[in-house]
């Protein structure tokens, strides 16, 4: 199974959801996944800045292969420098474009 986590707000409780469900998915011994991958846009971008709330979490599911996706376009007007982004964090020239196409390639779509 193929699941993408989609996030836009900057909302700690939807930030702690969001966390909170892709690490039950990856815990879950009765639910195979080939592929996590995560979709931030908008506010929500500011979880892979190196120093969120966020980023402990973010490395740890990076290192398990979940792949990190950061609309580059809300990074941009969050003037967040990529010397700001946790290693790991795949820079996606539209948030809303690749959450297209991996549902595409067959992804669960779950919106936090």
């Amino acid at each position: 199974m193929k699941v993408l986590f989609h996030l836009s707000s900057n909302d700690t409780s939807k930030q702690s959801e969001l966390l909170g469900n892709v690490q039950n998915l990856m815990d879950d011994p009765e639910v195979s996944t080939d592929k996590i991958s995560i979709v931030l846009n908008a506010n929500a971008v500011d979880m892979v800045k190196n120093n969120s709330q966020a980023s402990e979490y973010l490395e740890e599911y990076i290192e398990k292969d979940v792949e990190i996706n950061a609309c580059s376009n809300s990074l941009e007007n969050r003037e967040i420098e990529d010397s700001e982004i946790l290693e790991g964090v795949k820079k996606v020239s539209s948030g809303v474009g690749r959450v297209a196409e991996i549902q595409e390639e067959g992804f669960n779509y779950i919106r936090v």
